[in-house]
């Protein structure tokens, strides 16, 4: 449901319900976005900074996620959810600015915890395939085993060098919404694929809740539709390719 923003004096009222919000159930401040005409687009969206304890705010029960658990989640709830106008997060009418600037920040920087995983998983299987022996031989001398780990490596370096460059155009203060979703869009896709290799190359083990694999390819999942689904990276890429 679109939150809808009404004003009146000085004040704004918030009703509306934000159904997947990361870390509601713990925060003590939320950014929420709303719309004051749907008429206007994306020029009638404000942004604010909305306390916990606010009268009319609410935050739902705590939703099971398939992966990502330790990141908790809610559903928000605004009705008639008054706050001043020094709650308001930039100009009235520029919330969609302010979105997308905050979004190029988050997907320069939420996937970059990706590499960290991608190069533990790299390092296990390079280990697994060096000691792991069938027929007289490690795991690793085989093609099919080999090939995978290869993958994993180019995935790897290839994600760490697209992050590390959204990094620099944004410390550059250069424009980076397309290489953010790039960025994001090839991470995340990455990960879930070596995720499936790393479980694929350790076998029935892998497959195990034991060695924890099928926790990071459960979590890898999630990072293909947080902060943007691939399908809206896609999007913002051929924007930026003006097709």
């Amino acid at each position: 449901m679109q939150t809808r923003v009404t004003k009146e004096h000085s004040d704004y009222v918030l009703n509306g319900t934000k159904v997947f919000v990361t870390n509601a159930p713990v925060a003590d401040v939320f950014t929420i976005y709303g719309t004051l005409d749907p008429k206007l687009g994306a020029t009638g969206i404000c942004g604010f900074i909305v306390e916990k304890g606010t009268p009319g705010l609410s935050v739902g029960k705590k939703k099971d996620k398939m992966g990502l658990r330790t990141a908790l989640m809610a559903e928000l709830a605004l009705e008639i959810c008054r706050v001043p106008a020094t709650a308001l997060l930039g100009r009235e009418g520029r919330g969609a600015d302010v979105f997308n600037c905050s979004m190029a920040w988050e997907r320069a920087c939420i996937l970059a915890t990706c590499l960290g995983t991608m190069r533990r998983q790299l390092e296990r299987c390079i280990d697994y395939a060096r000691k792991r022996k069938q027929f007289g031989q490690p795991i690793g001398k085989f093609q099919s085993v080999a090939n995978r780990i290869v993958d994993m490596k180019l995935r790897y370096e290839t994600a760490r060098l697209l992050i590390y460059k959204v990094g620099w155009l944004m410390q550059e203060n250069n424009s980076a919404d397309m290489d953010a979703a790039m960025a994001k869009l090839y991470v995340s896709e990455s990960f879930v694929k070596s995720c499936l290799d790393a479980i694929q190359i350790h076998g029935g083990s892998g497959f195990m809740t034991e060695l924890e694999l099928e926790r990071e390819l459960r979590d890898s999942v999630g990072s293909t539709l947080y902060s943007g689904t691939s399908e809206i990276q896609r999007n913002i890429i051929a924007r930026g390719l003006r097709l």
